[in-house]
């Protein structure tokens, strides 16, 4: 068996944000409106039955290829997840700038869970697939929703 399928990534901006005090985990606490916007990057996957690793492009040098990138954790945490035993390789072409605050990362990282997901036909749990998102990044689980959205919390309360 082999599978693929491509997604486009879509950036957001924040509409507003509001520190309302500090965590006792370190982080802010923060109300914010995030709305998704027409710029996005483009994520190729294929998965198959033999293979056992993940493998990733991306067209953008600065981008790191392993452990260090968030499509790349995606795919680990989704492999974990649904104990999948095949390989994942992962096409990304960036669009949105690196750093530039639109949350580019974080969107590629929840379209590969979806992606994955929408591949094998293996949905995880609404509640799994959003604390997944989470440990990836506070926005990461806006992303699985996209539009408009109030963020608390970290952000990864949408």
């Amino acid at each position: 068996m082999s599978a693929s399928i491509r997604l486009r990534a879509f950036a957001k901006i924040n509409l507003g944000l509001k520190i309302v005090g500090k965590r006792p985990d370190g982080y802010h606490e923060i109300r914010t409106l995030f709305q998704t916007v027409g710029l996005h990057d483009t994520l190729a996957i294929s998965i198959a039955e033999r293979g056992r690793g993940i493998h990733i492009e991306c067209n953008d040098p600065s981008i790191p290829a392993g452990r260090g990138n968030l499509v790349y954790r995606a795919g680990e945490l989704w492999k974990r997840a649904r104990k999948f035993p095949g390989g994942i390789s992962l096409e990304l072409v960036k669009r949105i700038p690196a750093g530039s605050g639109l949350g580019g990362a974080s969107a590629d990282a929840a379209a590969t869970l979806m992606g994955l997901e929408r591949l094998t036909g293996d949905r995880l749990p609404l509640s799994t697939r959003s604390q997944l998102a989470a440990q990836l990044g506070s926005d990461v689980p806006f992303f699985l929703w996209g539009g408009r959205a109030l963020g608390i919390g970290r952000g990864e309360e949408v």
